[in-house]
């Protein structure tokens, strides 16, 4: 009877284990981008974009400013290559923390610097980060992963330092 009683245990948890690496498995959807966009002396320059598609990643250094009648200048294509599975853990990891579905943070107090758009889905979980001239700890962490893909010699990936400023109304 005790060995039936730990066969059929050991069966239990077996395919517990067996159900979450198939579910794990079955959430090859994972796409991310990073976009940036910059904004006063800023625009019209080449900004670094960064994006994922499964297990491969694609770093460029784009002009992310364009009009209908106007030439869209080339991208720079900087890096290829493969994206971890681990690095993906921990981004969903990190975004745990966050209700709902995006994050919108403005600093109206400046004019310069830029937007960065920051968004990641898989079968599970959309989110997005629109971030103007502002931060977010969270978006720092996941571009902190993403920077790990970018030799020194290259552009980093950037989350603007400064604190959205607080507007009190009297």
């Amino acid at each position: 009877m005790k060995r039936l009683l730990f066969f059929i245990g050991l069966t239990f948890i077996s395919m517990k284990v067996f159900a979450q690496q198939a579910d794990t498995k079955t959430d090859t959807s994972f796409t991310l981008s990073y976009i940036s966009i910059g904004l006063g002396s800023n625009m019209w320059t080449m900004q670094p974009m960064f994006r994922v598609k499964g297990s491969q990643f694609i770093y460029t250094s784009e002009d992310a400013w364009q009009f209908k009648d106007s030439e869209k200048p080339k991208a720079d294509t900087l890096l290829i290559g493969n994206f971890r599975t681990s690095s993906i853990d921990s981004i969903l990891n990190i975004a745990t923390g966050i209700r709902g579905d995006s994050v919108y943070k403005l600093n109206a107090g400046v004019m310069s610097g830029g937007i960065v758009n920051l968004c990641f889905s898989t079968n599970r979980r959309k989110l997005s980060f629109e971030l103007h001239n502002s931060n977010d700890t969270t978006a720092k962490k996941i571009v902190d992963i993403l920077n790990g893909y970018i030799p020194d010699k290259y552009r980093k990936l950037w989350i603007s330092d400064i604190k959205p400023e607080i507007i009190k109304i009297k």
